[in-house]
């Protein structure tokens, strides 16, 4: 395991921004609202009045290149002329102000003798007035500096209709574009920084257990619809039209291993579990199960997630007198009566039940469920256990110690990798076996699923338990 490394996983980084697309549209609401308010508290509309006047020489009628030339050093000149606070002053006594509540800005155009005057105030009457005041007394400035010149006025200025600065407002499309992208840059760096594992590679730098297997990702949305309406659809590998060959072949390579284990050390009873909800463990049970009933084995598998129980839904099974698990490990049904469901005409029998059970806890304390699953092993070639989530029901640990040897189920970008370093810890200290870790839902690839019934098979009579066919 080597820590600190960081991998980023395309498939990860997408689901998060969709999935937080809405922080992104909730930064550009606030932005707008920032930026609306910030315009009315701050912003302070300018208006702009212009005029163009054009330099010659006094008696000048020539259009020689000179004569040019010389006009066009003159308006240079006057230019500056224009902006000087002696030009402020004399318009504003012409107006009878105190000063002159704008600001005059004069620029040459370029390769030629015109001049743009503008006035820049607070309201549009303003400027339209401060600038005529300029246009009126500049003559009698312009005579004192240079007497051998004269200025026209080529157009004459006229009064704004609308604000000449435009505030916040006209940054609005760049700076809504800047808080997206930085919204959107958080989210992938939240993304690619948030302590999951991601990927297989991923699991390998990360976490502190063995790899045993990786189940590839499906997509279980078959419609538009479906994806709406969030519907849960099983996964299992029996006659399933969402599933493919990749991923029967991954439990086929999971159940070669555990078939591996059995003829290494004779482990037959396999826990599957996992840190936090939702991380697929009662999927990669009852496929690991399905799995070997396939290749012949005879295999039980129980759910002993007395609180939240799952298998019954995969299998898509109703509830049936004497076919709760619940009613035989309480004692309300005895061997004699209780009934295994038969999947199918196959060697897979379930022991589940189809609701929840608040005293589930007793069948660990009172030492039933640990009897029964000793009694199965000695009748079965394979029990597989799907348990409630170690976080979740603390009995998962006397399911861990009576188990040859546990799995643990961690899906992609689930659960924290200390959680999970965690959780192989607590497999290790109550003295259990862990064989390695299942990763799930890893992208790839795939198609996309189904299932079928199930029929009924009394495995108990005569105070003994047997199966039948």
């Amino acid at each position: 395991m080597r820590k600190g490394k960081i991998s980023i996983e395309y498939y990860s980084i997408l689901r998060d921004l969709v999935k937080n697309f809405w922080v992104v549209i909730l930064c550009l609401l606030v932005g707008i609202m920032g930026i609306d308010i910030a315009d009315y508290c701050i912003y302070k509309p300018e208006y702009t009045s212009t005029a163009t006047v054009v330099v010659n020489l006094k008696g000048s009628s020539s259009s020689t290149m000179s004569t040019y030339s010389i006009s066009s050093e003159m308006a240079e000149v006057f230019s500056n002329v224009f902006t000087e606070p002696s030009m402020e002053k004399a318009a504003a006594e012409h107006l009878g102000l105190e000063k002159f509540d704008g600001e005059i800005t004069a620029k040459v155009l370029p390769q030629t003798n015109f001049i743009n005057i503008s006035v820049v105030s607070d309201s549009p009457k303003n400027s339209y007035e401060l600038l005529n005041a300029v246009l009126h007394v500049y003559p009698d400035i312009s005579e004192e500096v240079f007497q051998n010149s004269v200025i026209s006025i080529l157009k004459y200025p006229a009064m704004s209709s609308a604000p000449s600065s435009v505030g916040l407002q006209g940054s609005k499309t760049k700076t809504l574009l800047l808080i997206a992208i930085a919204s959107i840059g958080a989210i992938v760096a939240f993304s690619i920084f948030r302590d999951t594992v991601k990927s297989e590679e991923d699991f390998k730098n990360r976490v502190k257990g063995k790899l045993w297997g990786c189940v590839p990702h499906v997509n279980k949305n078959k419609s538009f619809n479906d994806l709406i309406s969030k519907k849960k659809t099983g996964l299992l590998i029996e006659e399933n039209d969402l599933v493919n060959k990749r991923y029967i072949e991954a439990f086929n390579r999971i159940v070669a291993k555990i078939e591996h284990q059995k003829t290494k050390d004779g482990s037959k009873v396999f826990v599957v579990t996992s840190f936090a909800e939702n991380e697929g463990k009662s999927t990669i049970a009852s496929n690991i199960a399905l799995s070997l009933a396939r290749k012949g084995n005879k295999v039980v598998l129980m759910d002993m997630d007395g609180k939240k129980p799952a298998i019954y839904k995969l299998f898509g099974c109703s509830y049936e007198e004497n076919s709760e698990l619940a009613t035989f490990l309480s004692g309300e049904a005895g061997e004699n009566n209780y009934k295994l469901k038969r999947f199918k005409k196959t060697n897979l029998y379930l022991a589940i039940n189809t609701r929840p059970h608040a005293d589930s806890h007793k069948w660990v304390e009172k030492g039933v469920a640990k009897k029964a699953i000793r009694t199965l092993r000695g009748m079965v070639d394979y029990v597989i256990i799907d348990t409630a989530p170690i976080s979740v029901d603390s009995s998962v640990n006397e399911f861990i110690k009576v188990a040859d040897k546990t799995l643990l189920a961690i899906k992609t970008d689930g659960v924290e990798t200390t959680a999970i370093n965690d959780a192989i810890s607590t497999i290790t200290d109550v003295g259990g076996n862990l064989a390695g870790c299942i990763l799930n839902d890893v992208h790839s690839d795939i198609p996309v699923v189904e299932f079928t019934g199930a029929g009924n098979a009394n495995i108990f009579s005569h105070k003994r338990w047997q199966l039948k066919g």
